[in-house]
């Protein structure tokens, strides 16, 4: 790998790791801001979700349009606008004396949305061929480590400051890392959109959706984050009816959630590895495979010990599936086509994000927690049939292996 491309991939690392931990404050901060403004029992459960869920709207709205405009513009002018744009909303949140003022600026923040895409997208467009999956591993890796630290930070600040207080230091965290774009990232050469190319939106996305394998592999980005932010808010009422748990309190569930995000954590940058050696359709069929199994595992358990092994294991699954989804797009990308593509998946994984919560909320209610897990399996069952009609139209059809070269940039 030319020293080139590590300095610039050490800086896109630090990059998801500020932003990351930027947003994973927003979990305990964004609720205790709310109780601040006087809401209580369900109105406090109620405005909570319509805040964050007006940012997945937001970003799934905007996601393709960012991307159109850094294929055309640069990804770097987009990163540098997204990040400062968010820093400046999120300080505003400091004032938003009513629940719908905080939710429009959720909104608002969403549509700053493209520093992380951005730098997902440099590093699969950049990294060598070999390295891809191994890259894009470690760059999960960074965004859980931020997810994970992100919480903690929160709460400590709490501690000391009023929520509302909270915002200006997840702003500081924002704007850095819009400072280490400005300063550190070098975009490489991008292939010009000629004026004969151009066109809307609405036909890059049916470009894109008639391209083999990539609706396979969008749904099955949608399914894989469906199914995992869907688990997580339900999390806490499989714990509580748990037999033979560990501790007494909220323990058990943190440390239930902690495991999961270690075995991400842990197992990216080595799974990445593999799958550049034995190849990502391969490593991602094996995960979600297992995934199916695990969730079936949970359906019929109500051991402790054994839901914390299932977790942990489940948090494995999960850095053996999205980077492999991100992996395979490379393979068959449009050169010029880039942003489009990979902004165009993203917001895929996010309507899952969007969708999970709320079908969760539903299902459970139906069935039972345990009903839940079995509607999982039989999602991950889908999604792994679409890994695997990724693979036999593609193999049927074979990709267009001289794009452009992913030699590493300086």
């Amino acid at each position: 790998m030319a020293p080139g491309w590590r300095r610039q991939f050490g800086a896109l690392l630090a990059v998801q790791l500020l932003i990351s931990t930027s947003h994973g404050m927003y979990a305990p901060i964004v609720s205790r801001h709310l109780a601040g403004l006087g809401l209580t029992g369900a109105a406090l459960t109620t405005w909570t979700g319509i805040a964050f869920a007006a940012n997945f709207l937001a970003m799934i709205v905007m996601l393709p349009v960012l991307g159109r405009l850094g294929d055309r513009i640069g990804r770097k002018p987009i990163m540098v606008w997204s990040g400062f744009g968010m820093a400046t909303v999120t300080s505003l949140m400091t004032f938003a004396g009513h629940p719908a003022e905080l939710t429009l600026l959720r909104f608002l923040q969403g549509c700053f949305t493209g520093i992380l895409p951005f730098s997902n997208i440099l590093v699969l467009t950049g990294a060598p061929r070999h390295r891809v999956a191994f890259s894009a591993g470690l760059m999960q890796m960074m965004g859980e480590s931020g997810h994970v630290l992100g919480p903690i930070i929160g709460a400590a600040a709490m501690s000391a400051l009023a929520p509302r207080q909270t915002f200006p230091l997840m702003s500081v965290l924002l704007a850095a890392g819009a400072a280490t774009v400005a300063l550190l990232i070098r975009e490489p050469p991008r292939q010009p959109v000629r004026e004969t190319e151009k066109t809307s939106l609405f036909q890059d996305i049916a470009a894109i959706w008639r391209r083999k394998p990539y609706p396979h592999l969008l749904l099955a980005a949608f399914c894989t984050n469906f199914c995992i932010t869907g688990t997580s808010p339900l999390l806490a009422f499989y714990i509580e009816r748990a037999e033979h748990r560990w501790w007494e309190g909220g323990l058990n569930l943190g440390f239930a959630l902690a495991v999961t995000s270690l075995a991400v954590i842990l197992f990216s940058p080595l799974l990445g590895r593999v799958a550049d050696r034995i190849g990502p359709p391969v490593l991602l069929k094996s995960a979600t495979g297992l995934a199916i199994a695990l969730s079936a595992a949970q359906a019929l358990a109500d051991h402790y010990g054994f839901i914390v092994v299932c977790r942990f294991l489940t948090g494995l699954c999960v850095a053996g599936m999205l980077p492999n989804i991100q992996a395979q797009i490379r393979r068959h990308v449009t050169p010029g086509m880039e942003g489009r593509t990979y902004t165009i998946a993203n917001a895929w994984q996010f309507m899952g994000s969007l969708a999970g919560p709320t079908a969760g909320g539903v299902i459970a209610g139906a069935l039972g927690i345990h009903g839940w897990f079995w509607a999982t399996a039989l999602v991950f069952g889908f999604s792994l049939w679409q890994a695997r009609l990724a693979v036999l139209t593609t193999a049927a059809k074979p990709a267009e292996t001289a794009n452009r070269p992913s030699a590493a940039h300086s």
